[in-house]
């Protein structure tokens, strides 16, 4: 994934934002992270800030991509079908930029997670 900011290749930080409903990823970078702290500190917002992400220098590190979403205890099928989610929205992600060949290799996943999840081939 690329950082929401800068674009830069490969970040391995992620929030999770519940818009209305809808859960979307942000992927964000360190350096956009740090720099978004320091503008949120100079207009004397830390707290909305914090209040936003969850998140702010000291505290530990944000969720990595990869993390789980749930506690180990959570039910396997609960875990993948999370993942499974996760998968549609980068589905539309690489289908909206028109990079095929990620999009057919995320739909490949997609349909192993499916069986995967239900048990059964459909």
């Amino acid at each position: 994934m690329k950082c929401q900011f800068c674009n830069r290749e490969k970040v391995d930080r992620v929030f999770y934002v519940n818009w209305m409903g809808t859960v979307y990823q942000v992927p964000v970078c360190s350096d956009c992270l740090n720099k978004m702290w320091r503008k949120a500190s100079e207009a004397g917002q830390t707290e909305e800030f914090k209040k936003y992400t969850g998140w702010w220098p000291g505290k530990q590190e944000p969720r990595h991509l990869g993390d789980r979403a749930f506690p180990e205890e959570a039910v396997s099928g609960l875990k993948k079908r999370r993942k499974l989610a996760a998968l549609r929205v980068r589905l539309s992600e690489a289908a909206a930029l028109e990079d095929y060949e990620e999009a057919a290799r995320i739909r490949d996943d997609i349909e192993k997670m499916e069986k995967e999840v239900c048990g059964h081939e459909n």
